[in-house]
């Protein structure tokens, strides 16, 4: 009997020390999960008031503003004449850096040359090859960015490439002519 009870002791050793093991070196398991939500960077540019992000709009009209001159009708062109017309981009809801590339044609009358531009009033810049291109860095935001391009209707004989006759005779067969603008912009990335 002597033996049973050691048998059983030694069991019951065997078991508390077991159970005392066992909780000393469990391993210990937990799940979880989150998500993560990003925000998009708004991406919402107005040309002169029409939202050309939207995909909806294919053309705009901009209104010249011809120089006045005491020897031609107000707001009529013809030789001499000198111009500009505004391009307003609303850029509020943009947060992200972009690049604007604009191109002039006027293929139409020769003496009628794109000459310069101003970002904001700024320092008149002189166009080249009847392009823009600038870049728009985000810093804390955009507002409504005026981009004011000049024009002018050359009539000097060092500078115009049309003669008397032929502006005269553009002038007798059309009732206006245009400068077609076109406006590309791009996201700048890294």
């Amino acid at each position: 009997m002597k033996t049973r009870i050691k048998i059983l002791i030694g069991i019951i050793t065997l078991a508390f020390s077991m159970s005392i093991i066992s909780t000393t070196y469990s391993r210990y398991a937990a799940d979880a999960n989150g998500d993560v939500t990003f925000d998009f960077a708004k991406w919402q540019i107005l040309i002169n008031g029409e939202d050309i992000t939207s995909g909806n709009v294919r053309s705009l009209n901009i209104k010249p503003n011809i120089i006045e001159n005491k020897n031609v009708a107000a707001g009529k062109l013809a030789p001499s004449s000198l111009g500009y017309y505004d391009i307003e981009i609303d850029a509020t809801n943009v947060e992200t850096s972009f690049d604007l590339h604009l191109t002039l044609e006027n293929e139409e009358m020769a003496d009628l040359k794109i000459k310069s531009y101003t970002i904001d009033d700024g320092e008149e810049i002189e166009i080249e090859d009847n392009k823009i291109d600038e870049s728009f860095d985000y810093d804390e935001g955009f507002g409504v960015i005026t981009i004011r391009i000049y024009f002018e209707w050359y009539d000097t004989e060092d500078e115009e490439e049309m003669g008397n006759e032929e502006d005269s005779s553009y002038a007798a067969t059309h009732d206006s002519v245009t400068i077609t603008t076109n406006l590309s912009f791009e996201q700048k990335v890294s």
